[in-house]
């Protein structure tokens, strides 16, 4: 008897660990992942992901996700003073694009009509888009117009007609940020209005073409440099009601946070031809239109 006693302690003691810790009988450990709840953790899944996808149909059919964005738009617009209103403001998912329609830019104070754009198509990034969070910074890529109309004005003291506008920076934490860092802009069968009446001047630059689009895409948005391209045929400048008609405007060069460097800028008109090459510090870009340009070499013929 002993001896079987001190066999069987031998035994215990040469087993594994765990083949000594008897469990007892009727009793088994509580498996959690078992294929019961693997399938029950799959149907919710795939539920929640079929709903997610109706909903966004759902919301997308209906302009939920237009009302959405409108809403940002037009609270940012208001914000910086300007009342937006647009025959067509639609939203389409891929890609993500904002398609406006016979929209119309007015002064919040004054009512005035600042500008007009007939067609425009704003292709825009989600930052973060599925993170769960409050907050979004929508980025403008791309920004193409086709037939704005814009009124720049002067009273006889001076004060433009967008001066009741002011700059709003994006804070964190706020509903939706808008950056506009990285565009490349297309401005095409355009006009500008252009009245001083301090300076008795008046301008229309009709049949307006001008592209913005970024040297290179692989720099910081901060160290972007912007390709510039504007021409304006058959427009007309009047200074002291003396009028000048058939004006052809083309300008060309390099824009960034600095300033501009215009490497062209040729003025046709039926009296001469004026190139110009110009260098506007960001300054005085600030304060354009009213602005005169240092010219550092320039070429006449008449």
């Amino acid at each position: 008897m002993p001896e079987e006693q001190s066999e069987q302690r031998e035994e215990q003691e040469t087993r594994p660990p765990e083949e000594n810790n008897e469990i007892p009988s009727g009793r088994r450990p509580r498996r959690y992942f078992t294929r019961r709840n693997a399938l029950l953790t799959s149907t919710t899944l795939a539920i929640i992901l079929i709903l997610g996808a109706i909903l966004s149909v759902v919301f997308y059919r209906y302009g939920v996700f237009d009302t959405y964005v409108k809403t940002q738009f037009v609270t940012k617009m208001e914000a910086i003073g300007i009342v937006f209103d647009a025959d067509v403001f639609r939203v389409t998912v891929n890609p993500i694009e904002v398609e406006l329609k016979n929209a119309t830019f007015s002064d919040k104070v004054t009512g005035e009509k600042l500008f007009f754009i007939r067609d425009a198509h704003l292709g825009l990034t989600v930052e973060n888009l599925y993170a769960w969070q409050l907050s979004r910074d929508i980025q403008f890529n791309t920004t193409e117009i086709n037939g704005a109309e814009v009124w720049v004005k002067f009273d006889a003291n001076g004060k433009s007609n967008f001066s009741n506008l002011k700059l709003v920076e994006d804070q964190a934490g706020q509903r939706v940020n808008f950056k506009y860092d990285s565009i490349k802009f297309s401005l095409k069968d355009s006009v500008v209005h252009f009245g001083d009446l301090s300076r008795k001047i008046s301008a229309d630059a009709n049949n307006i073409q001008f592209f913005l689009d970024p040297e290179s895409y692989a720099v910081a948005d901060e160290q972007k440099r912007y390709k510039l391209d504007f021409t304006s045929t058959d427009s007309t400048f009047t200074y002291d009601e003396r009028v000048l008609e058939d004006v052809d405007i083309r300008a060309r060069g390099i824009v960034d946070k600095t300033g501009a460097e215009i490497t062209e800028l040729k003025i046709e008109t039926p009296i001469g031809v004026s190139i110009l090459s110009s260098v506007i510090s960001a300054p005085v870009l600030s304060a354009m239109p009213r602005a005169r340009m240092s010219t550092s070499s320039s070429t006449c013929s008449s």
